[in-house]
């Protein structure tokens, strides 16, 4: 390649990464300027309004900080859609593992008749792990370094017995494999319409299994088309996917 050709190839380089971050710097200066124009509707009480907004930044985004989250949960409420508002908090709730959280949602899901809601001590543990992800991450790693370090002084300056600690290591290293690399909760939905159809099977002609309403939370087995296989109450059965929304 000539020196011109460098140079040429230089500068469109140059141009490209330019251009790119300034489209990214003002997508999120876009993107912060609707949240502040949600958070300003949702103190003026305009709340239609600003869930407007909040919904359309979670949708783009994929991702909502707590406090937004929380603030969508108490307009579904307000509004008296009592199954969008165990969504939205159960949603925070993954991301903070604040008790308060799930308290609301208990009373929410008592008071209405609903299902699935309930807190076990295994529940709490995964919200812990996953308010915490990162933390335990490098605790985990910090005790498996820790832990060779031992091995490789024991084996190759003291001589004495290694196995133990070995041992250990690997059991460590094989639950920090896991940790990083499995879903720490089995993936759950809400349904969020009234009238919901629970089949036998992925097909309208399945025999019907009952009827529920709204705001019931399933785990979710599997997805066929427009078709998700839930537990429920102990048993397969299949919902249409536009009845229900996935947490995660």
């Amino acid at each position: 390649m000539s020196k011109k050709q460098n140079n040429i190839f230089k500068f469109i380089t140059i141009l490209l990464v330019g251009l790119m971050t300034t489209s990214f710097s003002s997508l999120g200066r876009e993107k912060g300027g609707q949240l502040i124009q949600a958070d300003s509707l949702f103190k003026l009480q305009k709340y239609t309004e600003s869930f407007d907004i909040y919904e359309q930044l979670l949708n783009s985004n994929n991702v909502a900080s707590p406090q937004m989250l929380m603030k969508m949960a108490y307009i579904k409420e307000g509004l008296g859609d009592y199954s969008q508002a165990l969504y939205y908090l159960n949603k925070y709730y993954q991301q903070t593992s604040d008790k308060r959280a799930q308290n609301k949602m208990e009373e929410l899901a008592t008071e209405h008749e609903v299902s699935g809601f309930d807190l076990s001590d295994t529940t709490l543990f995964k919200g812990l792990v996953h308010k915490y992800y990162t933390e335990f991450n490098l605790l985990i790693f910090s005790i498996a370094l820790f832990l060779i370090g031992i091995v490789l002084y024991r084996k190759f300056k003291s001589g004495s017995n290694a196995i133990p600690y070995a041992i250990s290591a690997i059991v460590v290293l094989l639950f920090f494999f896991w940790l990083t690399n499995f879903e720490l909760s089995e993936p759950r939905g809400i349904i969020t319409e009234d009238h919901a159809y629970l089949m036998t099977g992925p097909s309208g002609g399945a025999d019907l299994i009952e009827v529920v309403k709204k705001g019931h939370r399933l785990n979710i087995l599997d997805e066929e088309g427009v078709w998700v296989k839930v537990d429920w109450n102990g048993r397969e059965a299949y919902i249409r996917s536009k009845m229900i929304k996935r947490i995660s």
